[in-house]
């Protein structure tokens, strides 16, 4: 089981964790350092509680206590994301955007309404809550992060996107019973015979979902006054604390796609599923092409033909509709606005003693550039194998001198052929990625 799993890697990795995850900082500045023995705690489970005040998420009967930094570094919660209204990412929420998590603050305050380009809204909101709504759902419960009012606006959310989604395609593109599948009912529980004269509000059924996820393992932390607190401090999935509304995946072929405006949010079509760009402020909404490059939804939208393969990992409400918060599109697609770009495999770094480093990885355009790398102080030229069919390059590093403690760093050059100027630098800390 994948809990079993979680654990279990927490343990092996507890010799480790005693060298390098010693202390922590809360919000309010108390210092906590790792409990001697150490003692470990591991969760995978829903999310019951958010503590506001004491920056605490409740899960599977563990408070676990997100701290302001670990071991010097700013701690940030994974799979979060924050965007301003030109969609530019400011980063993961951390203890001082703590309040964001809050369906409260995401129906509300958070919601960004601006449109970027000539793409659709950027976030309107949630259409699900961070809980399940089989349980305390349509009423307060005292000292538990609900509120009826802002459950049913993100219910109102999302028929009101999803709807405004579906009119923007032609009939036959999705089923004809469509919004009767997605839950707008009549009062007997039949599907609507007309899409533009809806029945009553009352009698619509928003499917029953679940709440978020929370991945976390980590270490018992004490203060002076010995109060214990759980810190996550091993990373899992490249966070030591994630936040994971669903991961829910569809893959096939793009059927159509729609660019939204200022209520319309931009959406596309995979097999009889309905994809809308994701809308929750919460989390991030990624589009990612050739080399890693990053697509941008207008590109997406206008210029990616029918037919083309996607992969798409998001959150469903119900059966028929996904918000989508990575879209993959890595086999053909890239944006030239992205610019030059180069992504490394992240299961393709090694390193062995007396041998050196070993990384693979891709580089776009192939066109006019040449890529280096640089450890310290010495730079390296990297082979390139161009494929001019996708205008794409492709290498295969093996033993490139590295030593772990004196050049843990790698930064790689991307310059121009010609002129050999740098256009865009990438940095890795592959001690930390290989977990040495």
């Amino acid at each position: 089981m994948r809990l079993s799993h979680a654990f279990v890697s927490a343990v092996a990795l507890s010799t480790a964790a005693v060298a390098f995850a010693q202390s922590a900082v809360l919000h309010d500045g108390t210092v906590v350092t790792m409990k001697v023995p150490q003692e470990l705690f591991s969760v995978e489970g829903p999310l019951w509680d958010i503590d506001l005040a004491r920056k605490q998420l409740i899960a599977v009967g563990h408070r676990i206590t997100i701290p302001a930094s670990l071991n010097g570094e700013v701690f940030i919660l994974g799979h979060t994301q924050i965007v301003n209204n030109e969609e530019t990412v400011l980063g993961p929420i951390t203890v001082q955007t703590f309040d964001r998590l809050a369906d409260v603050n995401a129906a509300t305050r958070d919601r960004i309404f601006d449109t970027s380009g000539a793409a659709g809204p950027i976030r309107l909101g949630p259409v699900r809550s961070l809980f399940s709504t089989s349980e305390a759902r349509g009423t307060a419960v005292a000292d538990l992060d609900r509120d009826p009012l802002i459950e049913k606006q993100m219910e109102d959310n999302y028929f009101f996107l999803v709807r405004n989604a579906f009119l923007q395609y032609a009939p036959g593109v999705l089923p004809q019973n469509f919004l009767g599948l997605i839950g707008i009912r009549t009062e007997n529980g039949g599907f609507p015979t007309n899409n533009n004269q809806l029945p009553p509000r009352r009698f619509w059924r928003y499917p029953t979902s679940t709440g978020a996820t929370i991945i976390a393992d980590g270490s018992i932390y004490v203060d002076s006054a010995g109060n214990e607190y759980k810190i996550p401090d091993f990373m899992v999935k490249g966070a030591y604390a994630s936040i994971v509304i669903a991961e829910n995946i569809v893959i096939g072929n793009l059927r159509a796609a729609a660019i939204g405006n200022w209520n319309t949010p931009d959406s596309f079509i995979v097999g009889e599923t309905l994809v809308v760009m994701n809308q929750d402020p919460r989390m991030p909404c990624n589009i990612i092409g050739i080399a890693g490059s990053p697509v941008s939804r207008e590109y997406f939208t206008t210029q990616v033909p029918a037919g083309r393969l996607v992969a798409v990992e998001g959150h469903m409400i119900g059966e028929h509709v996904m918000f989508a918060e990575s879209i993959d599109v890595s086999t053909d697609v890239y944006d030239p606005a992205a610019g030059a770009w180069m992504h490394v495999l992240p299961n393709s770094w090694r390193f062995r003693p007396g041998r050196g480093l070993e990384f693979r990885g891709e580089l776009v355009p192939a066109a006019g550039h040449l890529l280096h790398a640089r450890l310290g102080t010495t730079e390296t030229a990297i082979t390139l194998v161009p494929d001019a069919a996708l205008n794409m390059s492709s290498f295969d590093v093996t033993n490139l001198a590295a030593d772990p403690v004196a050049t843990p760093v790698i930064t790689f050059v991307i310059r121009d052929a010609v002129t050999k100027d740098v256009v865009r630098e990438f940095t890795f800390n592959w001690v930390e990625l290989l977990g040495l």
